[in-house]
Protein backbone atom coordinates (compact mmCIF):
# COMPACT_ATOMS: atom_id res chain seq x y z
CA UNK A 1 0.00 0.00 0.00
CA UNK A 2 1.01 3.82 -0.68
CA UNK A 3 0.14 6.33 1.20
CA UNK A 4 0.35 10.07 0.10
CA UNK A 5 1.93 12.21 2.48
CA UNK A 6 1.55 16.38 2.17
CA UNK A 7 4.82 17.76 3.62
CA UNK A 8 5.93 21.22 3.77
CA UNK A 9 6.64 23.37 0.65
CA UNK A 10 5.31 21.18 -1.56
CA UNK A 11 7.22 17.88 -0.43
CA UNK A 12 5.45 14.62 -1.30
CA UNK A 13 6.31 11.51 -0.38
CA UNK A 14 4.99 7.67 -1.37
CA UNK A 15 5.94 5.53 1.70
CA UNK A 16 5.21 1.89 2.20
CA UNK A 17 7.56 0.14 4.68
CA UNK A 18 6.77 -3.64 2.98
CA UNK A 19 3.49 -3.50 4.98
CA UNK A 20 0.20 -1.17 6.28
CA UNK A 21 0.92 -2.14 9.39
CA UNK A 22 2.90 -0.64 12.08
CA UNK A 23 5.88 -2.80 13.05
CA UNK A 24 5.91 -3.39 17.03
CA UNK A 25 9.22 -1.67 18.60
CA UNK A 26 11.35 -3.78 21.03
CA UNK A 27 9.10 -4.86 24.09
CA UNK A 28 10.06 -4.06 27.23
CA UNK A 29 12.27 -6.48 28.90
CA UNK A 30 9.87 -7.75 31.52
CA UNK A 31 12.22 -10.08 34.23
CA UNK A 32 10.22 -13.28 34.98
CA UNK A 33 10.95 -12.19 38.47
CA UNK A 34 9.12 -8.98 38.03
CA UNK A 35 6.05 -8.49 40.35
CA UNK A 36 2.42 -8.83 38.37
CA UNK A 37 1.91 -5.66 39.67
CA UNK A 38 4.54 -3.80 38.00
CA UNK A 39 3.60 -5.87 34.91
CA UNK A 40 0.47 -4.45 35.25
CA UNK A 41 1.68 -0.61 35.09
CA UNK A 42 4.24 -1.20 32.79
CA UNK A 43 1.47 -2.50 30.40
CA UNK A 44 -1.02 0.34 31.66
CA UNK A 45 2.00 3.16 30.62
CA UNK A 46 2.84 1.53 27.29
CA UNK A 47 -0.74 1.87 26.08
CA UNK A 48 -1.30 5.24 28.08
CA UNK A 49 2.07 6.29 25.81
CA UNK A 50 0.35 4.81 22.67
CA UNK A 51 -2.71 6.61 22.92
CA UNK A 52 -0.82 10.12 22.76
CA UNK A 53 -0.55 11.20 18.84
CA UNK A 54 2.36 12.66 17.25
CA UNK A 55 0.33 15.99 16.24
CA UNK A 56 1.98 17.94 18.26
CA UNK A 57 5.62 16.93 17.61
CA UNK A 58 4.99 17.05 14.04
CA UNK A 59 3.45 20.34 14.58
CA UNK A 60 6.46 22.12 16.07
CA UNK A 61 9.46 19.37 13.31
CA UNK A 62 7.61 21.32 10.80
CA UNK A 63 8.00 24.78 12.11
CA UNK A 64 11.52 24.15 12.90
CA UNK A 65 12.10 22.99 9.12
CA UNK A 66 9.75 26.50 7.87
CA UNK A 67 12.03 28.37 10.05
CA UNK A 68 15.61 27.54 9.44
CA UNK A 69 15.68 25.37 6.57
CA UNK A 70 17.81 27.73 4.03
CA UNK A 71 18.31 30.23 6.07
CA UNK A 72 22.14 29.16 7.74
CA UNK A 73 25.49 27.58 6.97
CA UNK A 74 24.88 23.88 7.63
CA UNK A 75 26.32 22.93 10.02
CA UNK A 76 24.94 25.55 12.29
CA UNK A 77 21.37 24.61 11.10
CA UNK A 78 22.29 20.71 12.29
CA UNK A 79 22.98 21.44 15.17
CA UNK A 80 19.79 23.48 15.91
CA UNK A 81 18.07 20.64 14.45
CA UNK A 82 19.53 18.12 17.05
CA UNK A 83 19.33 20.13 20.03
CA UNK A 84 15.70 21.40 19.41
CA UNK A 85 14.25 17.71 18.65
CA UNK A 86 15.81 16.66 21.58
CA UNK A 87 14.83 18.90 23.86
CA UNK A 88 10.98 17.65 22.73
CA UNK A 89 12.10 14.18 23.09
CA UNK A 90 13.23 15.14 26.83
CA UNK A 91 10.27 17.17 27.34
CA UNK A 92 7.80 13.88 26.88
CA UNK A 93 10.28 11.81 28.64
CA UNK A 94 9.91 13.68 31.77
CA UNK A 95 6.09 13.60 31.69
CA UNK A 96 5.94 9.67 31.47
CA UNK A 97 9.97 8.00 31.13
CA UNK A 98 9.99 5.32 28.60
CA UNK A 99 13.33 5.98 26.99
CA UNK A 100 16.86 7.90 28.34
CA UNK A 101 16.96 11.20 27.87
CA UNK A 102 19.90 13.26 26.27
CA UNK A 103 19.81 16.38 28.90
CA UNK A 104 16.65 16.16 31.62
CA UNK A 105 17.45 13.51 34.20
CA UNK A 106 14.37 11.40 34.39
CA UNK A 107 15.15 8.92 37.00
CA UNK A 108 12.98 9.95 39.87
CA UNK A 109 9.64 11.48 37.86
CA UNK A 110 6.20 10.20 38.99
CA UNK A 111 3.82 9.84 36.59
CA UNK A 112 0.94 8.63 38.57
CA UNK A 113 -1.16 11.35 37.63
CA UNK A 114 -0.93 10.91 34.11
CA UNK A 115 -3.66 8.77 32.19
CA UNK A 116 -5.26 8.37 28.74
CA UNK A 117 -7.79 11.04 29.68
CA UNK A 118 -5.04 13.91 30.36
CA UNK A 119 -2.02 12.65 28.69
CA UNK A 120 -2.29 15.10 25.64
CA UNK A 121 -2.53 18.31 27.98
CA UNK A 122 0.11 17.50 30.01
CA UNK A 123 2.46 16.38 27.02
CA UNK A 124 0.97 19.08 24.29
CA UNK A 125 2.49 21.52 26.96
CA UNK A 126 5.28 20.29 27.47
CA UNK A 127 6.52 19.64 23.94
CA UNK A 128 5.33 23.00 23.00
CA UNK A 129 7.12 24.83 25.35
CA UNK A 130 10.58 22.76 25.05
CA UNK A 131 10.20 23.65 21.46
CA UNK A 132 9.61 27.32 22.25
CA UNK A 133 12.70 27.88 24.62
CA UNK A 134 14.67 26.50 22.34
CA UNK A 135 13.85 28.97 19.23
CA UNK A 136 13.82 31.90 21.41
CA UNK A 137 17.09 30.91 22.17
CA UNK A 138 18.98 29.27 19.15
CA UNK A 139 17.19 31.20 16.25
CA UNK A 140 17.11 34.82 15.74
CA UNK A 141 14.33 36.85 14.85
CA UNK A 142 12.12 33.38 15.15
CA UNK A 143 10.39 34.27 19.00
CA UNK A 144 7.67 36.08 18.48
CA UNK A 145 6.52 33.56 15.84
CA UNK A 146 7.18 30.75 18.17
CA UNK A 147 4.92 32.17 20.54
CA UNK A 148 2.41 32.73 18.33
CA UNK A 149 2.75 28.79 18.06
CA UNK A 150 2.88 27.75 21.67
CA UNK A 151 -0.39 30.24 22.46
CA UNK A 152 -2.19 28.63 19.58
CA UNK A 153 -1.04 24.98 21.41
CA UNK A 154 -1.91 26.38 24.60
CA UNK A 155 -4.64 27.89 23.95
CA UNK A 156 -6.67 24.58 22.87
CA UNK A 157 -5.61 22.90 26.51
CA UNK A 158 -8.09 23.71 29.18
CA UNK A 159 -6.31 25.16 32.41
CA UNK A 160 -5.68 22.37 34.77
CA UNK A 161 -2.72 21.32 37.38
CA UNK A 162 -1.54 18.85 34.58
CA UNK A 163 -0.99 21.68 31.82
CA UNK A 164 1.00 23.91 34.30
CA UNK A 165 3.35 20.94 34.71
CA UNK A 166 3.43 20.05 31.80
CA UNK A 167 4.89 24.03 30.97
CA UNK A 168 7.13 23.82 33.75
CA UNK A 169 8.87 20.57 32.74
CA UNK A 170 8.79 21.85 29.05
CA UNK A 171 10.87 24.70 30.06
CA UNK A 172 13.13 22.18 32.03
CA UNK A 173 14.09 20.02 29.20
CA UNK A 174 14.86 23.20 27.07
CA UNK A 175 17.11 24.52 29.98
CA UNK A 176 18.77 21.42 30.12
CA UNK A 177 19.41 21.24 26.76
CA UNK A 178 21.23 24.61 26.89
CA UNK A 179 22.97 23.69 30.15
CA UNK A 180 24.67 20.69 28.71
CA UNK A 181 25.68 22.59 25.53
CA UNK A 182 26.57 25.71 27.21
CA UNK A 183 30.25 25.91 26.52
CA UNK A 184 29.89 24.96 22.85
CA UNK A 185 32.00 27.47 20.72
CA UNK A 186 30.18 29.42 18.04
CA UNK A 187 30.03 27.88 14.55
CA UNK A 188 31.07 30.69 12.24
CA UNK A 189 33.03 32.20 8.47
CA UNK A 190 36.67 32.77 10.21
CA UNK A 191 40.00 33.50 7.97
CA UNK A 192 41.94 31.46 6.53
CA UNK A 193 44.69 31.18 4.59
CA UNK A 194 45.00 27.40 3.41
CA UNK A 195 48.08 25.32 2.33
CA UNK A 196 50.33 26.01 -0.71
CA UNK A 197 51.64 22.75 -0.88
CA UNK A 198 49.98 20.19 -3.73
CA UNK A 199 47.16 18.31 -1.91
CA UNK A 200 46.78 20.59 1.12
CA UNK A 201 43.64 22.34 1.38
CA UNK A 202 43.43 26.05 0.17
CA UNK A 203 41.29 28.49 0.31
CA UNK A 204 41.70 30.04 -3.04
CA UNK A 205 38.40 29.29 -4.65
CA UNK A 206 35.23 31.48 -5.20
CA UNK A 207 33.60 32.87 -3.52
CA UNK A 208 35.35 32.15 -0.24
CA UNK A 209 38.35 33.37 -1.18
CA UNK A 210 40.93 33.47 2.62
CA UNK A 211 37.84 31.90 4.45
CA UNK A 212 36.99 28.89 5.86
CA UNK A 213 33.88 27.85 7.74
CA UNK A 214 33.81 26.36 11.10
CA UNK A 215 37.57 24.73 10.52
CA UNK A 216 37.43 23.84 14.49
CA UNK A 217 33.98 22.21 14.59
CA UNK A 218 35.52 18.93 15.22
CA UNK A 219 36.49 20.24 18.84
CA UNK A 220 33.17 20.17 19.50
CA UNK A 221 31.68 17.77 22.03
CA UNK A 222 29.49 14.93 20.47
CA UNK A 223 26.11 14.76 21.18
CA UNK A 224 26.14 10.83 20.58
CA UNK A 225 29.13 9.62 19.91
CA UNK A 226 32.35 9.42 22.30
CA UNK A 227 34.84 11.69 20.35
CA UNK A 228 34.94 13.18 16.88
CA UNK A 229 37.72 11.27 15.61
CA UNK A 230 35.90 7.88 17.04
CA UNK A 231 35.74 6.12 13.43
CA UNK A 232 38.50 8.08 11.85
CA UNK A 233 40.06 5.21 10.02
CA UNK A 234 41.57 6.36 6.34
CA UNK A 235 43.40 8.81 5.06
CA UNK A 236 42.47 10.49 1.74
CA UNK A 237 44.77 8.35 -1.33
CA UNK A 238 48.67 9.43 -2.12
CA UNK A 239 48.49 12.33 -5.13
CA UNK A 240 51.00 10.10 -7.19
CA UNK A 241 48.41 6.85 -6.60
CA UNK A 242 46.24 5.20 -9.40
CA UNK A 243 43.78 5.43 -7.43
CA UNK A 244 43.84 9.11 -6.47
CA UNK A 245 44.46 9.46 -10.36
CA UNK A 246 40.70 7.29 -11.30
CA UNK A 247 39.25 10.05 -8.68
CA UNK A 248 40.82 12.89 -10.10
CA UNK A 249 39.67 12.01 -13.77
CA UNK A 250 36.32 10.98 -12.60
CA UNK A 251 35.67 14.39 -10.93
CA UNK A 252 37.11 16.30 -13.83
CA UNK A 253 34.58 14.87 -16.11
CA UNK A 254 31.44 14.48 -14.38
CA UNK A 255 31.28 17.20 -11.54
CA UNK A 256 31.84 20.62 -13.76
CA UNK A 257 29.94 23.01 -14.60
CA UNK A 258 28.08 21.52 -18.03
CA UNK A 259 30.35 18.62 -18.14
CA UNK A 260 28.95 17.43 -21.08
CA UNK A 261 30.03 13.54 -20.25
CA UNK A 262 27.76 13.67 -16.96
CA UNK A 263 24.58 12.06 -17.79
CA UNK A 264 20.52 13.42 -17.22
CA UNK A 265 20.68 10.83 -14.15
CA UNK A 266 23.82 12.26 -12.86
CA UNK A 267 23.08 15.61 -13.04
CA UNK A 268 19.80 14.77 -11.11
CA UNK A 269 21.00 13.22 -8.54
CA UNK A 270 23.96 15.82 -7.74
CA UNK A 271 21.46 18.29 -7.52
CA UNK A 272 18.01 16.40 -6.05
CA UNK A 273 20.19 15.74 -2.95
CA UNK A 274 22.36 18.96 -2.52
CA UNK A 275 19.92 20.71 0.53
CA UNK A 276 21.20 19.69 3.87
CA UNK A 277 21.04 16.66 5.41
CA UNK A 278 19.21 17.95 8.60
CA UNK A 279 16.49 19.09 6.63
CA UNK A 280 16.14 16.22 4.03
CA UNK A 281 16.79 13.55 7.02
CA UNK A 282 14.10 15.38 8.69
CA UNK A 283 11.49 15.30 6.52
CA UNK A 284 11.98 11.74 5.49
CA UNK A 285 11.79 11.19 9.51
CA UNK A 286 8.17 12.78 9.29
CA UNK A 287 7.04 11.01 6.59
CA UNK A 288 7.84 7.73 8.06
CA UNK A 289 6.38 8.96 11.11
CA UNK A 290 2.99 9.58 9.34
CA UNK A 291 2.95 6.33 7.50
CA UNK A 292 3.84 3.73 10.59
CA UNK A 293 1.29 6.18 12.50
CA UNK A 294 4.00 6.38 15.42
CA UNK A 295 2.99 7.77 18.45
CA UNK A 296 4.48 11.18 19.91
CA UNK A 297 7.27 9.23 22.15
CA UNK A 298 8.34 7.14 19.20
CA UNK A 299 8.27 10.20 16.43
CA UNK A 300 9.95 12.49 19.02
CA UNK A 301 12.67 9.76 19.83
CA UNK A 302 13.03 8.67 15.95
CA UNK A 303 13.71 12.51 15.32
CA UNK A 304 15.91 13.02 18.16
CA UNK A 305 17.97 10.09 16.82
CA UNK A 306 18.42 11.20 13.46
CA UNK A 307 19.29 14.54 13.99
CA UNK A 308 21.99 13.52 16.70
CA UNK A 309 23.13 11.23 13.94
CA UNK A 310 23.29 14.17 11.27
CA UNK A 311 25.40 16.85 13.72
CA UNK A 312 27.36 14.12 15.13
CA UNK A 313 28.74 13.10 11.40
CA UNK A 314 29.10 16.98 11.11
CA UNK A 315 31.39 17.14 14.01
CA UNK A 316 33.30 13.57 13.10
CA UNK A 317 33.72 14.42 9.70
CA UNK A 318 35.37 17.84 10.82
CA UNK A 319 37.34 16.40 12.52
CA UNK A 320 38.54 14.51 9.53
CA UNK A 321 38.96 17.31 7.82
CA UNK A 322 41.33 19.14 9.99
CA UNK A 323 43.19 16.31 10.46
CA UNK A 324 43.84 15.53 7.10
CA UNK A 325 43.73 19.04 5.56
CA UNK A 326 43.10 17.45 1.72
CA UNK A 327 42.45 19.66 -1.21
CA UNK A 328 38.97 19.76 -2.83
CA UNK A 329 38.81 19.04 -6.61
CA UNK A 330 38.29 22.88 -7.48
CA UNK A 331 41.60 23.34 -6.13
CA UNK A 332 43.29 20.07 -7.59
CA UNK A 333 41.75 20.12 -11.00
CA UNK A 334 43.14 23.72 -11.32
CA UNK A 335 46.96 23.08 -10.26
CA UNK A 336 46.74 19.39 -12.02
CA UNK A 337 49.61 20.59 -14.82
CA UNK A 338 52.11 21.62 -11.24
CA UNK A 339 50.39 19.08 -8.81
CA UNK A 340 54.19 17.18 -9.61
CA UNK A 341 52.02 14.28 -10.97
CA UNK A 342 52.45 14.20 -14.38
CA UNK A 343 49.25 11.69 -15.48
CA UNK A 344 47.33 14.39 -14.08
CA UNK A 345 46.36 16.84 -16.80
CA UNK A 346 45.17 20.43 -15.23
CA UNK A 347 42.63 23.05 -16.02
CA UNK A 348 42.63 26.38 -15.09
CA UNK A 349 39.37 27.32 -16.00
CA UNK A 350 37.38 24.45 -13.90
CA UNK A 351 34.96 24.94 -11.96
CA UNK A 352 32.53 22.51 -10.17
CA UNK A 353 28.53 23.00 -10.46
CA UNK A 354 27.92 24.72 -7.67
CA UNK A 355 29.74 26.94 -5.20
CA UNK A 356 32.08 24.78 -3.26
CA UNK A 357 32.05 24.79 0.60
CA UNK A 358 34.54 26.42 2.10
CA UNK A 359 35.96 23.09 3.54
CA UNK A 360 38.96 20.85 3.46
CA UNK A 361 37.82 17.77 1.55
CA UNK A 362 38.05 14.66 2.82
CA UNK A 363 35.61 12.91 4.48
CA UNK A 364 32.75 14.04 2.26
CA UNK A 365 30.49 15.12 5.69
CA UNK A 366 27.59 14.90 3.20
CA UNK A 367 27.61 11.38 2.57
CA UNK A 368 28.81 11.17 6.49
CA UNK A 369 25.68 12.12 7.68
CA UNK A 370 23.32 10.63 4.77
CA UNK A 371 25.19 7.16 6.03
CA UNK A 372 24.44 7.94 9.67
CA UNK A 373 20.41 8.54 9.08
CA UNK A 374 20.53 5.55 6.76
CA UNK A 375 21.57 3.20 10.10
CA UNK A 376 19.67 5.11 12.47
CA UNK A 377 16.41 4.25 9.83
CA UNK A 378 17.26 0.86 9.39
CA UNK A 379 17.84 0.30 13.17
CA UNK A 380 14.77 1.72 14.26
CA UNK A 381 12.46 0.06 11.74
CA UNK A 382 14.59 -2.92 11.56
CA UNK A 383 14.96 -3.37 8.11
CA UNK A 384 16.63 -1.76 5.15
CA UNK A 385 13.68 -2.06 2.41
CA UNK A 386 11.85 0.92 2.14
CA UNK A 387 9.33 1.65 -0.66
CA UNK A 388 9.40 5.60 -1.01
CA UNK A 389 8.64 7.94 -3.67
CA UNK A 390 10.76 11.53 -2.62
CA UNK A 391 10.20 14.91 -4.48
CA UNK A 392 12.63 17.84 -3.40
CA UNK A 393 11.15 21.25 -2.42
CA UNK A 394 13.90 23.08 -3.05
CA UNK A 395 16.62 22.81 -6.57
CA UNK A 396 14.37 19.99 -8.47
CA UNK A 397 10.48 20.41 -7.78
CA UNK A 398 8.39 17.86 -9.41
CA UNK A 399 11.01 15.78 -9.86
CA UNK A 400 10.38 12.17 -8.27
CA UNK A 401 12.93 9.36 -7.02
CA UNK A 402 12.28 5.93 -5.69
CA UNK A 403 14.06 4.40 -3.30
CA UNK A 404 13.87 1.01 -2.75
CA UNK A 405 16.31 0.94 0.72
CA UNK A 406 17.53 3.36 3.02
CA UNK A 407 21.00 2.01 1.86
CA UNK A 408 20.09 3.54 -1.80
CA UNK A 409 19.21 6.52 -0.21
CA UNK A 410 22.58 6.43 1.78
CA UNK A 411 24.40 5.52 -1.64
CA UNK A 412 22.72 8.63 -3.50
CA UNK A 413 23.30 11.09 -1.41
CA UNK A 414 26.75 10.14 -1.11
CA UNK A 415 27.48 9.88 -4.95
CA UNK A 416 25.53 12.98 -5.95
CA UNK A 417 28.87 15.03 -4.25
CA UNK A 418 30.83 13.53 -7.28
CA UNK A 419 28.42 14.96 -9.47
CA UNK A 420 28.67 18.48 -8.18
CA UNK A 421 32.32 18.32 -8.33
CA UNK A 422 32.36 18.91 -4.31
CA UNK A 423 34.35 15.68 -3.41
CA UNK A 424 37.04 12.88 -4.68
CA UNK A 425 35.01 9.36 -4.88
CA UNK A 426 37.02 8.51 -1.90
CA UNK A 427 35.91 11.05 0.42
CA UNK A 428 32.27 9.99 -0.46
CA UNK A 429 32.70 6.26 0.02
CA UNK A 430 34.92 6.19 3.41
CA UNK A 431 32.31 9.53 4.40
CA UNK A 432 29.21 7.11 4.14
CA UNK A 433 30.64 4.17 5.52
CA UNK A 434 32.14 6.16 8.41
CA UNK A 435 28.60 7.71 8.60
CA UNK A 436 26.88 3.86 8.87
CA UNK A 437 29.07 3.31 11.40
CA UNK A 438 28.58 6.42 13.52
CA UNK A 439 24.68 5.96 12.87
CA UNK A 440 24.42 2.38 14.39
CA UNK A 441 26.35 3.76 17.58
CA UNK A 442 24.90 6.27 18.10
CA UNK A 443 21.05 4.32 18.17
CA UNK A 444 22.75 1.47 20.17
CA UNK A 445 24.04 3.84 22.64
CA UNK A 446 20.96 6.87 23.31
CA UNK A 447 17.94 7.60 24.16
CA UNK A 448 16.94 3.48 24.67
CA UNK A 449 13.93 2.21 26.20
CA UNK A 450 13.83 2.33 29.44
CA UNK A 451 13.57 -1.23 31.65
CA UNK A 452 10.53 -0.01 33.80
CA UNK A 453 8.05 2.18 32.88
CA UNK A 454 6.85 3.86 35.90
Amino acid sequence: MKTAIKILSGLLLLVSLGSCEKDELDSIDVSPAMSADVQGVQNFNNGMINSYSSEVVLQWNEFLSQTIDNSMPLPAEAKIYAMVTLAMHDALNNVVPKYETYALDNSGVDAGDVSKKNIHAIADAAVSQAARDMFAQLVSGSTAAADAKLNEVLASIEDSDLKTQGITIGKAAAAAVLAKRANDFELSFVPYAGGTAPGEYQANFEPFINMAYAPNMGELTPFGIRSGDQFRDEAPYPLNSSEYLADYNEVKSLGCDDCPLRTEEQTEIGVFWIESNASSMNRMARALIEDRKLDGWEAARLLGLVEMAVVDAYIASFEGKAYYKFWRPVSAIRAGDVDGVDATVGDTNWKSSFPTPPTAEFPSTHAYAGGAAAAVFKSYFKTDHVNMYVTSPYRRPGVERHLSSFSQMAYENAISRIYIGYHFRHAVVVGERQGKELGEYVYQNNLRELKKVL
